[in-house]
């Protein structure tokens, strides 16, 4: 049981929203080390969670915020982070951007030719070259929506493949449309 004692106040504590652990009271003597063990019991959930993801630990952070409180040094706050470096997101982003910059660029291309298009079907006045141009524009759309969809499947098949530690050269696939 806790004693009420002016130069040994007893603190409260109150997690954060979703935070893990216990918000029981402690002294001012005994809260530096309840707000430490709290804090460092943190960082051990963030590394177990980082490992179990692949990911390599950068830099772990634990502050406590300290005041006087009564006759002692209190801790009346504390707040922990971890910085990580995961390979495989990182590979994975990396894959994805180039081959989704290729995509795009064809996709800009076909986006330019569908302009030129609609602009030359404005200023044509026969009826044939009317038909020829509008079949054309149908087409450029068309190639657009297949390119967009398929940009969509390939990246889910580098997650998939990449998650299974298949390895793979990614100049093998096929974006042409």
């Amino acid at each position: 049981m806790l004693q009420i004692n002016h130069s040994n106040p007893i603190l409260y504590y109150k997690l954060d929203p979703g935070e893990w652990g216990s918000s029981s009271a402690a002294t001012a003597s005994n809260s530096i080390s309840r707000v430490a063990s709290h804090e460092s019991s943190n960082l051990q959930r963030f590394e177990s969670k980082a490992n179990k993801e692949g990911c390599y630990i950068v830099d772990k952070d634990l502050y406590l915020n300290l005041v006087k409180q009564g006759s002692y040094l209190a801790a009346i706050s504390g707040h922990s982070s971890v910085a990580t470096y995961c390979p495989k997101k990182d590979k994975t982003e990396r894959i994805k951007s180039g081959i989704g910059s290729k995509i795009n660029a064809r996709i800009t291309k076909y986006t330019y030719d569908e302009f030129k298009l609609k602009t030359m079907l404005k200023a044509v006045k026969s009826n044939s070259l009317k038909s020829i141009y509008k079949n054309d524009l149908k087409k450029i759309e068309s190639r657009k929506l297949e390119l967009q969809q398929k940009k969509m499947r390939i990246y889910t098949q580098i997650t998939l493949l990449l998650a299974q530690n298949i390895k793979f050269d990614p100049s093998m696939i096929d974006i042409s449309v």
